[in-house]
């Protein structure tokens, strides 16, 4: 952080960290507030909160005390980075190893004593943070790391009284005769949720979860006809949607005494009810939501407290299904529910029958993107970075590795990724010009360039302009502050007046007498509005991972960053090549490859602990 950024209040102890950027502005104001509010003075407590909040940004749910100062200088003492950062930053890092931090057991009984500081036996919302187990939480995200594991917990224990036997056969019997074949993992899934209040389903992309979804809520119909209505959530608008029309299409292909009753789709906030920022939600635990069954699909995406909204709002009778892939990244905002459910769910403990109490049933079929792409994502995900830089090396056919450095490597000199731009730029412009819609929004989806980061050498703004460049003979006009006929656009918020999800890609298809842009419609059909209505439409060549999550293209290139990127880790590499269903390009060097599939999200949470607690007491 520049000098004349750091905060006046930040004091001698937390002064060297906001120059090495371990700690923003925002952090050391949120803790001098929560401080100030509670008459705490010692800046020990101040520093433990600041970073408390450190660690929110970051993804964990609560701080530890005794490891902090070595995961900070791990981020920071890093050789790549060192060697390329500029010397007042590596002044102050080295101002940060220097540092006398607190005595960890001294600080904590600190923070054990601070007047901000609650502990297990004090009530809720009476003071900024907590300290459980050794661990520092502010209260937000303690309370809702309770009701998730508490509220998960009661689900798992309250079994439903029905039978799935009869029903699983006869629908899989009733698929079978219309050429649908379930594989036993699908079964068993379809027996969890019929048998348990709350199951996960897991799986990458084309394992045939919505297929499975599908087959669960026929299941579900035939074991109890008073069922009652269904819906289908995602983390995103986007998401929602794709579920809703993916579970439309695979119900096309079902018997129709077996069809599901028409499911309502939407996203989690809108299915809560949400009245706005710091405004709360329209159903929860006192008023529960009308529904027999709550499928939501990203679960990977689900925030700790967007999760516990959700769970304290689920009715006496409700049935739970949570749909993801655990090995995508995780949300934005603190916690990694998903993935930690997964990891932990055997500590419910089991039923009577031996059955898990909260059931997690993972597809690994791959149906759709076999080959080359399915293989490099099981060596990413189980961590085996020779066997991924074998699988980038040895299948041409679906994969093309360009091992180089991307900020070295301008697109001009990437005739393989070059071409493919080229291409679909010149076949959706076509499309566009004919009035074809939505063979242009197709089009679109054919080939997508993806990035870890926004800005920089190795980011969207920097290959989206070399993407504008490269087509100035194909859409003159392109990127100079008009829409160009074929251009591919992004809605960046959700516009529910309108049906528009934010992530949805569009195309322009019309500039004369207003500039107008197709949009994806439910079924797969398309619609136009127009550009100036959809205020928050931006242009689209190159788009970050994370923003691409959940969707799929035929073509796929992805610019990895430098070994030393923060946001290079092991998710974010299986989220990326997953994108792809038919051929993927990945620009990187073979350094960043192994960095990545051997540095997973770090996150901390404590689902596990607290269930430990459950069965210890």
């Amino acid at each position: 952080m520049p000098a004349d950024l750091v905060p006046l209040t930040a004091g001698p102890l937390l002064e060297p960290l906001c120059r090495a950027g371990v700690l923003t502005a925002a952090d050391v104001h949120l803790a001098r507030l929560l401080c100030r509010t509670c008459g705490e003075r010692d800046e020990r407590v101040v520093l433990a909160l600041a970073l408390t909040c450190r660690e929110l940004r970051r993804g964990s749910v609560h701080l530890d005390p005794r490891t902090i100062a070595a995961d900070v200088l791990r981020d920071l003492v890093d050789p790549a980075f060192l060697e390329s950062a500029d010397p007042a930053v590596r002044s102050a890092v080295d101002a940060v190893e220097a540092m006398t931090w607190p005595d960890p057991d001294d600080w904590l009984a600190t923070l054990a004593a601070s007047p901000a500081v609650a502990d297990l036996t004090s009530p809720v919302n009476t003071l900024p943070a907590r300290l459980d187990d050794d661990l520092l939480h502010l209260e937000r995200y303690w309370q809702a790391e309770d009701v998730v594991a508490r509220r998960l917990a009661e689900l798992a224990a309250d079994l439903p009284r029905t039978d799935p036997v009869e029903a699983v056969a006869l629908v899989r019997d009733a698929l079978a005769g219309s050429h649908t074949i379930l594989d036993e993992a699908q079964l068993d899934a379809a027996r969890a949720a019929a048998s348990h209040r709350v199951s996960v389903l897991a799986g990458g992309p084309g394992t045939g979860k919505t297929t499975t979804v599908c087959a669960i809520l026929a299941v579900l119909r035939a074991a109890d006809p008073h069922l009652g209505r269904i819906a289908l959530a995602a983390p995103s608008g986007k998401a929602a949607a794709r579920l809703r029309d993916a579970v439309a299409e695979v119900s096309q292909r079902m018997p129709a005494d077996l069809v599901p009753p028409t499911a309502e789709a939407m996203t989690v906030h809108s299915l809560l009810g949400w009245h706005g920022p710091g405004r709360g939600f329209t159903f929860d635990r006192l008023d529960p939501l009308p529904y027999g069954v709550i499928v939501v699909d990203e679960a990977s995406m689900l925030s700790l407290p967007l999760t516990a909204s959700l769970l304290d709002a689920v009715g006496p009778a409700t049935r739970v299904l949570l749909v993801g892939d655990p090995g995508q990244l995780v949300s934005v905002d603190a916690g990694s529910v998903l993935a930690d459910i997964v990891a932990s769910a055997d500590l419910l403990g089991r039923t009577d029958r031996g059955e898990p109490r909260l059931p997690v049933t993972t597809l690994t079929r791959n149906h759709r993107s076999g080959g080359g792409i399915a293989d490099l994502a099981e060596a990413v995900r189980r961590g085996l970075p020779v066997d991924a830089l074998a699988v980038l090396s040895e299948n041409p056919e679906t994969i093309t590795f360009i091992d180089a450095d991307p900020a070295m490597t301008p697109l001009d000199t990437i005739p393989e990724v070059l071409a493919t731009v080229r291409r679909t730029a010149t076949t959706v412009r076509d499309h566009a010009a004919a009035g074809r819609d939505d063979e242009a929004l197709a089009g679109v989806d054919a080939h997508r360039l993806l990035c870890a980061h926004r800005l920089g050498p190795y980011g969207v703004a920097e290959w989206s302009g070399q993407m504008i460049a490269a087509l100035s003979d194909v859409m003159p006009g392109l990127g100079r502050g008009r829409w160009v006929l074929g251009e591919p656009t992004m809605a960046t918020h959700n516009m529910r007046q309108l049906q528009v999800s934010n992530g949805d890609c569009g195309v322009v298809v019309e500039t004369t007498p207003v500039p107008t842009v197709a949009l994806p419609g439910p079924g797969g059909t398309s619609w136009r509005l127009p550009c100036s209505l959809v205020q928050t439409l931006q242009p689209l060549q190159a788009m970050t991972v994370h923003k691409a999550q959940g969707s799929q293209f035929d073509d796929v290139t992805v610019v990895l960053p430098p070994p030393d990127s923060a946001l290079l880790t092991r998710e974010l590499l299986y989220t990326a090549l997953t994108r792809a269903r038919r051929h993927l390009t990945v620009v990187g060097t073979r350094e960043s490859v192994t960095r990545a599939v051997l540095q997973p999200t770090r996150r901390h949470s404590g689902l596990a602990r607290r269930w430990r607690r459950q069965i210890d007491s």
